[in-house]
């Protein structure tokens, strides 16, 4: 991964290279600066999250996809449908609650939870048997304390949190034990490096009854990839076209070609341009783009200020070389 780093110096070797190459593409520097402005727009939604996960691409629809599977992830990090993940961990959960519902003395929901879960513990002779609704102490006083006298034997005590802990039963439930977490911790619970950040370990999960409001909640969410990228599609429709020979040229369109990032159009992005025989002036704006920290996290500025200083006179040479290719010819 090539990586720039952000220095007044950064900013100073762009604005050499744009005089630079305004001059040895015979192009005014007000075009050049507007060719570079629009290209600057594309590379800074090209290189803010999300990724491709192969690395880059940040326009592409890979790029969408690790998106929504990034925020699949982080919701799964804090609920769990009841019969979500591994039989191992359905069994360890299904156990401790039953556990906890039994020792601090609540019946009712002890034997909703033992109706709605009792397959999962066919692993486990004596549970599998008492918990059947077919054996005659399901849903009596007898068999609670029986069970009760179980759970008390092998120990499964936690704390008051987990005990009342309820099974969530909507998307609304859901969000209200999801944003304080997914706030607390700067709009993400998996960071590269660091793995779980979320404080939620997997046994603590909160229980979501049905796996259907878990697909719709993360849907939700997932209608929101591409919008903090959309700012600079916004502050490239805002400059004007740079004219070559002649010609008004768009650069950056496959930025305007991504629809998953442009169908966003709340998101803030701007320019403002000032030209006069001397100097050219833009600059491009997106009050969103550093939301959560996320372009300072991926060295989005160093980034779009070394790719620039780099593709311009790789540029020149491009323009240049049917100049050179006819005198090599002679």
């Amino acid at each position: 991964m090539v990586k720039v780093s952000i220095n007044p110096k950064s900013q100073a070797e762009f604005m050499a290279a744009i005089q630079t190459y305004a001059a040895r593409s015979k192009q005014t520097l007000r075009d050049a600066t507007l060719e570079q402005a629009a290209l600057a727009c594309r590379d800074a939604a090209n290189f803010t999250p999300p990724l491709a996960m192969s690395g880059g691409k940040g326009l592409s629809k890979a790029a969408e996809t690790a998106g929504e599977k990034a925020i699949e992830r982080d919701v799964g990090k804090v609920v769990v449908s009841e019969r979500g993940g591994t039989v191992k961990s359905q069994q360890a959960r299904l156990i401790k609650r039953l556990g906890s519902l039994a020792l601090n003395n609540n019946p009712g929901l002890f034997w909703k939870v033992a109706a709605s879960g009792s397959t999962v513990l066919n692993g486990n002779a004596f549970l599998a048997k008492i918990l059947s609704d077919r054996y005659n102490g399901f849903g009596t006083v007898w068999g609670f304390n029986k069970l009760r006298n179980y759970f008390n034997k092998i120990g499964t005590r936690v704390s008051n949190d987990f005990v009342n802990q309820r099974y969530l039963q909507s998307t609304a439930d859901i969000a209200n034990v999801y944003k304080p977490i997914y706030a607390r911790n700067n709009g993400r619970l998996w960071k590269k490096g660091r793995g779980n950040v979320s404080g939620v370990n997997w046994l603590s999960k909160h229980i979501v009854e049905n796996k259907g409001d878990i697909d719709a909640f993360v849907k939700e969410r997932q209608r929101s990839v591409g919008a903090i990228k959309s700012g600079w599609a916004r502050a490239l429709r805002s400059l004007a076209k740079p004219v070559i020979n002649g010609v008004p040229k768009d650069f950056g369109v496959d930025l305007l070609n991504a629809g998953w990032i442009t169908k966003h159009t709340s998101v803030p992005g701007q320019s403002v341009q000032s030209f006069s025989d001397k100097v050219a002036e833009v600059t491009i704006s997106n009050s969103n783009g550093n939301v959560n920290g996320i372009a300072t996290q991926a060295n989005v500025l160093g980034l779009v200020y070394g790719n620039r200083v780099k593709q311009m006179p790789a540029r020149v040479r491009r323009l240049l070389q049917d100049d050179i290719n006819k005198f090599n010819k002679k």
